[in-house]
């Protein structure tokens, strides 16, 4: 039997990362995105018939030999579980490792000499990055263009998250420039990103006085596990918000943030604080938001709460914000009302070229 590419990625995948549920096979398959389920399932069907790969009663294929022969130079990259919460975590991050290669994003087992990107998937960066404590929920870090980024599959965004676990992905003492993530990249279910941003800033806005100190203590022992609702924090630098269908889109705009900061204002300064936003004009700052990071929007609403709450005994205060998003991301902007119609606080779009 000959097989067409889309087959032989899906069996290159397989052997790489052991296990993929079954509907995640058929968007692998899905080279051109169509959202055609059923032809992909057609296109399954000869490799269980064939002997290449077995799926199993619950939804989940695996690679048989004659699938092996094929790529007799390819291992498997990280270790697989039989049952178990184990079992659903190679599950999440071979789903991870799927929406990366359905857009020509290559997994690797370490690290490249190249600035092209590319995901190494976590049980290979904690052999990379020292000092990573055990219970982060990173699926895996794609490094692109010098700069580094924990990917997370955050589902319906109410997976318990690992507050200060996830901060050992940015450690400088046990880690170094070469390991260090540069910001996160957290992707939700399709349909559902403007109620889990809304859900996230909130949390992180109640805390906010905690979660935004710029030190904290970076240890490379055990911390206890926590089931916290997802929340921010400063040392996250970063955090874009994306789903599977726009991922492509959403990694474009990551790329050329410092391009849209840089270029966005005339005559502007770059700030050094990015609680206080990216550039300034004075007496106009900005906060020039292309990629969706919702730690951005933590800063701005902070920044503009903290105003309102301390008047100064009548002062005003000569500084006045902008938030620059995509039309897209409006809705979740205005998501606090005595932020959008402060005095001095203006909510503008990006124009598309």
């Amino acid at each position: 039997m000959k097989l067409h590419e889309n087959q032989q990625k899906l069996i290159l995948h397989l052997i790489r990362l052991n296990i993929l549920a079954y509907e995640d096979c058929l968007k692998l398959l899905d080279a051109e995105n169509t959202g055609d389920m059923v032809t992909m399932s057609y296109a399954f069907r000869p490799l269980t018939k064939n002997g290449y790969v077995s799926k199993s009663k619950d939804g989940v294929v695996t690679v048989l030999q004659k699938g092996r022969n094929l790529f007799p130079d390819e291992g498997p990259l990280i270790s697989t579980a039989s049952k178990g919460k184990p079992r659903e975590r190679v599950l999440q991050v071979s789903k991870v490792c799927m929406w990366m290669e359905r857009i020509g994003i290559p997994i690797s087992g370490e690290l490249m000499d190249t600035e092209e990107p590319y995901f190494i998937p976590s049980a290979c960066w904690r052999k990379i990055g020292k000092g990573i404590l055990s219970t982060t929920r990173f699926a895996g870090m794609l490094v692109a263009y010098d700069k580094r980024y924990a990917v997370y599959d955050i589902g319906d965004g109410t997976m318990e998250w690992q507050l200060r676990a996830e901060s050992s992905l940015f450690y400088y003492k046990y880690g170094s420039f070469e390991t260090k993530a540069d910001g996160m990249i957290l992707i939700c279910d399709d349909g559902n990103r403007d109620e889990i941003a809304r859900q996230i800033i909130r949390q992180t806005m109640w805390s906010r006085k905690t979660l935004l100190k710029d030190r904290y203590a970076e240890t490379d022992k055990p911390v206890r596990y926590s089931k916290s609702p997802i929340k921010l924090r400063t040392q996250y630098e970063h955090v874009y918000l994306t789903t599977p269908n726009t991922l492509s889109k959403s990694l474009d705009r990551i790329y050329d943030e410092d391009y849209y900061i840089e270029k966005g204002v005339k005559g502007a300064q770059r700030l050094r604080e990015p609680k206080l936003g990216d550039v300034e004009l004075y007496p106009n700052r900005y906060y020039l938001n292309p990629a969706f990071d919702i730690l951005k929007l933590v800063y701005f609403f902070s920044e503009v709460k903290g105003r309102l709450d301390d008047p100064m005994d009548g002062y005003v205060s000569p500084i006045v914000y902008f938030m620059v998003v995509y039309p897209e991301d409006l809705e979740v902007t205005r998501m606090y009302p005595d932020v959008n119609e402060a005095e001095g606080v203006n909510i503008r779009v990006y124009r598309s070229a």
